[in-house]
This record gives C-alpha cells, structure tokens and sequence, in this order.
C-alpha cells in the first residue's frame, strides 16, 4: 500500500512540475516577444488586428462577393469553407472581438463539414492537429509550443510579437483557435 501512495505521490509531483514548467515556457515566451516590439497583424483571408470594425465588415462583404465568406450559422459568424487545406473539407467560423472599434481578438471555430459520431478519422483530436499544420503553414515565423492542461488538455500556442495563436479542442467535432492582440489584452 505505501508503494502505491509512493507512486501516487511521484505522479503528482511529476504532473505540478510540468505544469509548472509549460506555464514558465509559456511565460518565457510571451516576455521575449513582447519585448521584441514586433508587431505582427496579420490574421488570415486579409483581416489582421487592429483593423477597425467597418473595414472588418467592408472587408467580408467584398470577400462574400467574390463568393468567399458566407454568413455562418445564425448569422453569428462568417463561413469560410476549407475544401484543400486539411485531410477532409471543413468549416472555419469566424467573429472578432473588438476593442476601442478595433480587432484585438478573433474567434474561430473549425469542423469537419462530414463530422458524424461513427467517423472517428473527424474527431476533433485528428482535427486539432490538421488545424495545427495547416496554421505552421500560414504562420512559418515561430514554433508552435505544447501544452499540457488540467482543465482543457493538450494544447499548442504560437506567440509572435504581439500575436498570440492557441489551438485548442472544443468538444468531439469542434478546434477552437483563439487569436489575440497581446498588448491590448488584459490577461497577458
């Protein structure tokens, strides 16, 4: 019975310090980007932070035009479907969040457009890391890190001056991809 409490013990330990240690990376990394006085904006499709709310709209209304972006669910989000860029065509929902009438954050949400319980390959655990290539792809300055999370499990954020990218799990069908102004967020 000791030994098992031993282990428990070590376990626990063992799980602290490497929280411990990727929230100090994590840190690390934020304060030497910041630090860098590097601004970098650019978001996705030509949206970037910072951009006020009517160049947001003018920007999605153009891009509807062309047949781009669509109006997601509810009229809630902008649709912009991926038909190449991962395994399976999907589903990329977006919205910002706007500070002072500019873009500091943006949500967004992916999904596999064939996600069904019994396609297992479009779970989001697949998902989050065809989400995470694809992202090393369009933002090739800075590596992504790994993070290990009690609350929400194993996610990867990327910070490159001021922008900060964190792909995270949602729930079965859902990545979660948060994009954030640093030096305009308060919970740096």
């Amino acid at each position: 019975m000791r030994y098992f409490k031993g282990i428990l013990v070590v376990v626990c330990l063992i799980s602290v310090f490497s929280c411990n240690s990727d929230d100090r990376k994590y840190e690390n990394v934020v304060a030497s980007e910041l630090s860098r006085g590097v601004r970098r904006d650019s978001l996705f499709q030509g949206i970037k932070l910072g951009m006020t709310s009517k160049e947001f709209y003018t920007h999605c209304w153009e891009m509807n035009k062309k047949g781009i972006f669509f109006a997601g669910p509810g009229n809630t989000t902008v649709l912009y479907k991926l038909k190449k860029e991962l395994k399976y065509p999907a589903s990329m929902n977006f919205y910002p969040d706007f500070r002072q009438g500019k873009i500091s954050k943006m949500r967004v949400s992916f999904s596999y457009d064939a996600f069904a319980p019994w396609n297992k390959q479009m779970f989001a655990d697949s998902l989050q890391l065809d989400v995470l290539n694809m992202l090393k792809k369009w933002y090739k300055e800075k590596d992504f890190i790994r993070i290990t999370d009690p609350a929400k499990g194993t996610i990867f954020v990327q910070v490159d001056g001021n922008r900060r990218i964190i792909i995270g799990k949602y729930d079965d069908a859902h990545v979660k991809v948060d994009y954030t102004d640093l030096l305009t967020d308060e919970k740096k």
